[in-house]
């Protein structure tokens, strides 16, 4: 679930970024990126620890 909105939330970013809404540099996507899989990775291990699992 995790990874289809990630996918999600680009896709509209790169959409936003094609209609010219802001001006997207892959500069500051890819942190921003590795940030939000660190954090799904940190959220999926924690819901797995609580599960018992």
């Amino acid at each position: 679930m995790a990874a289809g909105l990630l996918f999600v939330v680009l896709g509209v970013v790169f959409l936003l970024e094609q209609l010219n809404v802001f001006d997207l540099r892959a500069v500051y996507v890819w942190p921003v990126v590795l940030i939000v899989l660190g954090v799904a990775i940190l959220a999926s291990g924690v819901a797995a620890s609580r599960r018992g699992g």
